[in-house]
């Protein structure tokens, strides 16, 4: 990875541009629709989780100024909470490797959209904005499926998984923003309640994991990667 190709390049820069935008407030309303896509994906990673541990998640909301909630019942409370940021991560890790095709790409965004469309017709209630935002991604991610060429439609299906893993990367950059607001919970303060170990500890275990995931498994579909192919 000491050579990277121009579409490589102008991914990463994509990528660190987005990121750094999502730390300032002006970037933040810029990138407003790209935060509902990372909400709706993060919050369906906690309802997945609340089913996979025997709970019963009760909605999704997505807010207008892109948090989200997920009220559920029962379930194992730990792996709920932590599913939020690990499971975008795997999920982002996932777009990563199988975008380094063509078809795997089309694939990705494909099987992607269908997930948050089941979500929205069993889970996403609520605010007005979060159900408007997560039909508009479906059929965004359809729609790049089935239009883009094959440059385009890898360059999206990385980008997109790219934000995924960097989304958990922002867990401790939200434990320090909210921390002043006793009223607001992250995953990572749900985390401290349940097992007494430090916000902090939860957020930092999963900004590293995250930043793992990305960087090995870009390491290894980018090394896979043909180099040179034609493209539409």
């Amino acid at each position: 990875m000491t050579k990277f190709r121009r579409d490589q390049r102008l991914l990463l820069w994509a990528s660190a541009i987005s990121f750094a935008l999502l730390l300032l407030p002006l970037g933040r309303f810029i990138l407003l629709p790209l935060t509902y896509l990372n909400t709706h994906i993060h919050e369906l990673c906690h309802a997945l989780a609340a089913l996979g541990t025997g709970g019963q998640p009760l909605e999704i909301k997505v807010l207008a100024n892109g948090s989200g909630t997920t009220p559920v019942t029962g379930g194992f409370l730990s792996v709920i909470a932590s599913a939020g940021y690990i499971g975008s991560a795997v999920i982002g890790a996932a777009l990563i490797f199988f975008g380094r095709t063509e078809h795997g790409a089309r694939t990705a965004l494909t099987a992607l959209g269908v997930g948050l469309a089941v979500s929205m017709l069993l889970y996403v209630r609520g605010d007005t904005i979060g159900v408007i935002s997560g039909l508009a991604w479906i059929a965004v991610l359809f729609a790049c499926a089935r239009f883009l060429s094959a440059l385009h439609v890898e360059f999206a299906a990385q980008f997109v998984g790219i934000q995924q893993c960097l989304n958990a990367t922002l867990s401790l950059w939200i434990l320090l923003r909210i921390s002043t607001i006793p009223e607001i919970q992250s995953d990572a303060s749900i985390m401290q309640q349940a097992t007494s170990v430090p916000a902090i500890i939860w957020a930092l275990l999963w900004t590293l994991t995250s930043g793992a995931l990305l960087f090995l498994t870009l390491r290894r579909s980018w090394r896979e990667a043909p180099s040179k192919r034609p493209r539409s």
